[in-house]
């Protein structure tokens, strides 16, 4: 293989020595230290191959050997260089491709993050960007070390990251923080209270003393189960107080709605605009003379890349869609029925843990257009837990007993 590498740099050519005595020409040539190769022997001839500056050695030995030679076949770079040596705009553009890429090469096109699990990619990436990190930018002015100890002092969850850069690549490892499960160690005492007013329905006490039965009318901030509790010797014991508490409430919703509504849609008319995209700039591939006055956009398209390293060359579409407006009157039924469209919404959406008990809609026509009440009925658990100071527990208990006496 070397052999072939040197052969071709060098140049070489096969040629026929012809003439009465070809033997004697091949022993002259040896004895002068030409290098022959790929001897084939004919009639009243020879063919071989040789170096390119050998070959201008031999003339005086073919005289001498009394044999005459001929070029069969030119080989090497030299004989490329010499076919091309007219047409400098080739050789200019060689030259210019070269001097880019090597340009480029000091450019980063692409960037890998591996190791990330609770961590999102793209808030990574946008550290990194902060940092001089990102597609495009100039390479050998980044220090990968400090970058790393500024986002590490940035985002807590990363316990340990590296930078390395390869070539156009750069390629980030890290390894996250190891987070401990969240455990309830609260040991406080505490009441649980009504954080909405309404009628008591069901009580599932785990701990502490209920103070309020199923039936009863309670308000937002009453006490429902107590922490407070005595026990059989007479003594007064705090507990952390745990319960649900399921109650009806009521709740109402009020919506606008105009008469007239106004809306757009995407139309069936678009546009695709088509852009050679080379580093930062893009350049048009068609034209396109559609134009809207109202429209919406989508970009799609990707960067050549090989091997996963992202090439500064690709394609962009971007497609634009007329938006075509339209004005619909609203009479009462059909605001009633957006009414019904947005309760079932509310319902999934912000009320999904809650029972619809009851629900009424009214529609009230006015000038501007209509107002829509839902009068609801939920059953829902009013219960939370809120903490309370031993300390100010104990002198109110210290007054009734006093009061007592």
């Amino acid at each position: 293989m070397l052999l072939k590498i040197i052969r071709f740099l060098r140049g070489s050519v096969d040629f026929t020595a012809s003439g009465k005595f070809p033997e004697r020409f091949m022993n002259i040539t040896a004895k002068n230290g030409v290098n022959l190769w790929n001897p084939v022997p004919k009639k009243n001839a020879i063919s071989a191959s040789m170096y390119l500056s050998d070959y201008k050695k031999i003339r005086i030995l073919a005289r001498k050997s009394r044999v005459k030679t001929r070029i069969t076949a030119k080989h090497g770079l030299p004989f490329i260089i010499n076919r091309y040596k007219k047409r400098t705009g080739l050789f200019a553009g060689a030259v210019c491709g070269i001097i880019l890429c090597i340009f480029l090469s000091n450019f980063i096109w692409s960037v890998k993050i591996s190791g990330t699990e609770e961590i999102s990619n793209t808030y990574l990436e946008s550290l990194l960007g902060d940092n001089g990190i990102s597609v495009g930018v100039w390479k050998n002015n980044l220090d990968t070390d400090q970058i790393e100890r500024n986002i590490q002092l940035k985002c807590d969850d990363i316990r340990w990251m590296s930078i390395n850069i390869t070539g156009s690549l750069v390629t980030v490892e890290v390894k996250e923080t190891y987070k401990k499960p969240k455990l309830d160690t609260s040991k406080n005492p505490c009441n649980v209270k009504a954080v909405k007013d309404g009628v008591i329905t069901r009580i599932q006490a785990y701990n502490g003393r209920p103070v309020v039965t199923k039936g009863s009318g309670v308000v937002n901030g009453q006490i429902l189960v107590s922490g407070l509790d005595e026990t059989k010797q007479g003594d007064m014991r705090y507990l952390r107080a745990n319960a649900k508490v399921y109650a009806d409430i009521t709740e109402q919703q009020t919506l606008s709605i105009p008469k007239k509504v106004t809306y757009s849609y995407a139309g069936e008319n678009y546009v695709d605009r088509k852009n050679f995209r080379f580093l930062w700039l893009d350049f048009p591939c068609n034209l396109a003379f559609e134009n809207y006055d109202n429209f919406v956009s989508t970009v799609h398209g990707e960067n050549l890349f090989i091997n996963d390293v992202v090439l500064p060359v690709g394609l962009k579409i971007r497609t634009d869609r007329e938006l075509v407006t339209t004005e619909n009157s609203v009479s009462k039924n059909k605001a009633e029925e957006i009414a019904k469209a947005d309760c079932i919404l509310y319902e999934i959406f912000t009320k999904n843990k809650s029972k619809v008990i009851s629900k009424q809609i009214s529609v009230k026509e006015n000038k501007d257009g209509y107002r829509v009440t839902t009068d609801y009925i939920f059953n829902e658990n009013i219960a939370d837990q809120v903490d309370f100071d031993v300390t100010e527990k104990k002198s109110c208990v210290i007054i009734n007993l006093y009061v007592l006496l």
